[in-house]
C-alpha cells in the first residue's frame, strides 16, 4: 500500500509537471500556435486597413464628382489655396524686398508696379507669370524673368531694348530696336545720331541696309536716310540730295559696286541726281534737270 502511494505520488507530481507544460493541438506546440494566431489577426488587420483606405478613395472621388458636377470644385482649390497662402504669410514670408537687375532705362516704380508689389503681400500671392508678361508690356524692356527668392523677395532680371534707329513714317519719328519695335518710352529727340529710315516697312527691314551700310563707311558718312520704297527696296538719300536706287534683290552687290567706283572715280562727289544701280552689275548716273538744260543749251 505504501510503494502503491508512493507510486500514486509520483505519478501525481509528474502530471503535475506534465500540466506545466504547454499544451499541444494538433501535434504543434502553444508557440506555434499562438504564431499562426499572430498571422492570422496581422492577415486581418491588412485586409481591412486596404478596405478603410478603399472606402476613404471611394468617398473622396465621390466627393470631387459631386463637386466638379455642382461647379464647386474651383471654389475648394482656391479655399485651400488661400488657407495655405494665409498660413505662409503668417509665419512671415511676405515680399518685403524687389531686387531688380539690368533696368537702366526702366523706372524701378514702373517694374514693382508691374509686379504687383505690396506692403507684406504674401510672396505666393505673386503670380511669376503673370508679373513677368507685365514687366515685359514696358516699352523699353526686350525680355524679363520673374524669380521667387524665400522668404521675402522677388527678383526681376531685365534686357532692355537697344535704340537702332529712327523710323519716319506719317511724318513722325519713332525710335526703334533692331528687330523693328517702337520703343514709345524713347524721345526721338534724344537720338538724333542713329540712322534714319523712311516709309512703310521700313522699321522692320532697317536691320538689313543699316548692316550693309556699315561695311561701307564712305557711302554710308554721305547718306542721310535710307527710304524703302514700295515695301520692297531702298533708295538712299545722299547729302548733295541726290538719291541712289538699290535693286530689291541682293542690294548688297549693288553698293559694293558703287563703294569701288567712288574708290576708283569719285562718282559720289557728281554733281548728279539719280545713281541708279537698279539693273544688275550696272550704275547709270542722271543729272539734275536744269543742270541737263545748260548742257543741252550749250550744245545748241
Amino acid at each position: 500500500m505504501p510503494k502503491r502511494k508512493t507510486a500514486d505520488a509520483r505519478g501525481s507530481s509528474e502530471a503535475r509537471r506534465r500540466l506545466k507544460q504547454p499544451p499541444s493541438i494538433g501535434g504543434r506546440k502553444l508557440s506555434n500556435w499562438a504564431a499562426a494566431q499572430w498571422r492570422a489577426a496581422r492577415n486581418w488587420a491588412s485586409h481591412a486597413l486596404r478596405l478603410v483606405i478603399v472606402a476613404l478613395a471611394g468617398l473622396v472621388g465621390l466627393a470631387a464628382v459631386l463637386l466638379l458636377a455642382l461647379g464647386r470644385m474651383d471654389d475648394l482649390g482656391e479655399r485651400l489655396t488661400d488657407s495655405a497662402e494665409d498660413h505662409l504669410e503668417a509665419a512671415g514670408y511676405t515680399l518685403d524686398w524687389l531686387d531688380v537687375s539690368g533696368a537702366d532705362r526702366t523706372g524701378v516704380e514702373e517694374i514693382a508696379l508691374a509686379v504687383g508689389v505690396a506692403p507684406h503681400r504674401g510672396l505666393t500671392r505673386v503670380d511669376l507669370e503673370r508679373a513677368r508678361v507685365s514687366v515685359e508690356a514696358l516699352s523699353w524692356v526686350r525680355s524679363a524673368q520673374v524669380l521667387r527668392l524665400w522668404p521675402d523677395r522677388i527678383a526681376v532680371l531685365i534686357e532692355e531694348r537697344v535704340p537702332f534707329a529712327l523710323w519716319q513714317i506719317n511724318q513722325a519719328f519713332h525710335v526703334i530696336d533692331e528687330t523693328g519695335v517702337v520703343i514709345n518710352a524713347a524721345d526721338p529727340r534724344n537720338f538724333g545720331n542713329l540712322p534714319n529710315v523712311v516709309g512703310a516697312g521700313a522699321d522692320q527691314a532697317a536691320r538689313e541696309i543699316v548692316k550693309l551700310l556699315g561695311y561701307h563707311d564712305e557711302v554710308r558718312s554721305r547718306v542721310t536716310h535710307a527710304v524703302r520704297v514700295g515695301r520692297r527696296r531702298w533708295s538712299l538719300r545722299l547729302v548733295s540730295g541726290g538719291d541712289v536706287l538699290l535693286p530689291e534683290t541682293d542690294p548688297a552687290s549693288a553698293l559694293t559696286i558703287l563703294a569701288v567706283m567712288h574708290e576708283e572715280r569719285g562718282v559720289l562727289d557728281y554733281d548728279a541726281q539719280i545713281f541708279d544701280l537698279r539693273n544688275n552689275g550696272e550704275m547709270v548716273m542722271r543729272p539734275w534737270p536744269d543742270k541737263a538744260a545748260q548742257v543741252a543749251g550749250r550744245g545748241a
